[in-house]
């Protein structure tokens, strides 16, 4: 029986390397031993692109402002949204450099455990947009005019496959943003992400209380019967606040569902 291969992508804001850790433990935790030895897990981290310049910004700024972890916040979240959608031209671009982030966790996954094992993507917050933008690129007909794939990598047949998201089974987004960047067009012109295959599944995880998180469905026709909206209280004390945006992966009502379809697919 072939691998799966779980990918997890963070969402805005300071990022360590290791955000994925505990939720991968948490995770493992919830399989048996054979099961375990058939999952491959890798992260997609593109916080470094954008972070040491929103540090350097608020290292200078920080002695003439009061509330500073609520600027920071801030300054961190919406910069990242905004440098990965503001300028999207070229390689050197926030935009290109984040889907190369993205390309590499595929290929990663393709040299581990080839070109048929499916993949699951977890995305958190503004990953899911990022996430969105690499997918409707590399699945879309023509070459797109930005990102990873307008200057296309060279790859076999078989990464290629892997790496446009073609083996992409399952999506699950949480604490998603799409709506953000796309509710201002009318409601007929918002589509989704193309199907990358017959067997996948998107399920988008929100908070009522989450001002972050959106349901998904509600966008156009084609979301509502592309993605599945499923509404939870995201941490046992953050649930009925805010703060609730960080507290999906650690969730049992995202994590049982999460952990029963991974054991559909091993």
């Amino acid at each position: 029986m072939g691998k799966l291969g779980l990918i997890a992508i963070h969402g805005m804001g300071k990022t360590e390397r290791t955000f994925a850790d505990q939720f991968f433990e948490d995770v493992r935790d919830r399989l048996s031993n054979s099961q375990r030895s058939r999952m491959e897990t890798t992260t997609v981290y593109y916080q470094d692109i954008l972070q040491p310049h929103e540090e350097a910004y608020f290292s200078k700024s920080k002695r003439k402002l009061d509330w500073l972890e609520l600027r920071q916040f801030v300054l961190y979240g919406f910069c990242d949204a905004a440098s990965l959608e503001s300028r999207k031209e070229g390689t050197e671009s926030p935009y290109y450099l984040a889907q190369k982030e993205i390309l590499n966790a595929f290929r990663r996954l393709f040299q581990l455990n080839g070109a048929d094992a499916p993949i699951v993507v977890v995305a958190q917050s503004l990953g899911g947009q990022v996430l969105s933008n690499y997918l409707w690129d590399a699945l879309k007909d023509g070459t797109p005019k930005n990102g990873i794939w307008s200057v296309p990598p060279t790859l076999s047949t078989e990464e290629e496959k892997v790496c446009r998201g073609r083996t992409v089974e399952r999506l699950f987004t949480t604490g998603c943003n799409i709506p953000v960047f796309v509710a201002g067009h009318p409601s007929d012109r918002i589509r989704p992400i193309p199907r990358p295959n017959e067997n996948f599944r998107w399920e988008n995880y929100y908070d009522k209380d989450d001002v972050l998180g959106w349901p998904l469905q509600t966008l156009s026709e084609d979301y509502k019967r592309l993605v599945k909206d499923r509404q939870i209280n995201a941490g046992f004390f953050s649930g009925i606040t805010p703060f609730s945006h960080t507290r999906y992966w650690k969730d049992r009502d995202f994590l049982k569902p999460l952990v029963r379809h991974i054991k559909q697919l091993i």
